[in-house]
């Protein structure tokens, strides 16, 4: 049995692992049999920091979509039930379609205005937070 140094650590060892990434030789303490590759190359393709149990829609921002659509179905439930109830409502509403990069805003009702306006403002700080969250994304 021939023993070799391990290309990370230099400790010898009987059975060294090749990387199938770099082609290191490396012990059992730093090889990842799951991945088949050193603990180096799993840590720089940030496999090491993986929740086990993460999946696509784990993810902020499918949280967050989420999160807005709730919000809405609420929003929206409100209106209804107070209608049943009787209730004197004035709805004013906004709504901003973008295809490709023209916006179409549309607003309605006595305070449309106002709707336009925090339509607007709505929408640039979601661009805002779209282009730093992937910016985050491209860092990592």
């Amino acid at each position: 049995m021939q023993v070799e140094k391990c290309d990370i650590c230099g400790k010898l060892a009987a059975a060294l692992q090749r990387c199938r990434l770099c082609g290191r030789r490396v012990c059992e303490e730093h090889f990842v049999p799951q991945e088949g590759m050193c603990s180096q190359c799993n840590s720089r393709l940030g496999l090491a920091t993986q929740a086990p149990g993460e999946t696509l829609f784990s993810a902020v921002p499918f949280k967050l979509f989420f999160l807005g659509l709730f919000l809405m179905l609420v929003g929206v439930l409100v209106l209804v039930v107070a209608s049943w109830l009787g209730g004197d409502i004035s709805v004013s509403g906004a709504a901003i379609f973008i295809i490709g990069v023209i916006p179409i805003i549309a607003g309605f009702c006595p305070y449309g205005f106002f709707a336009v306006l925090i339509a607007s403002i709505l929408t640039i700080i979601g661009f805002a937070v779209f282009v730093w969250m992937r910016k985050q994304a491209s860092r990592a």
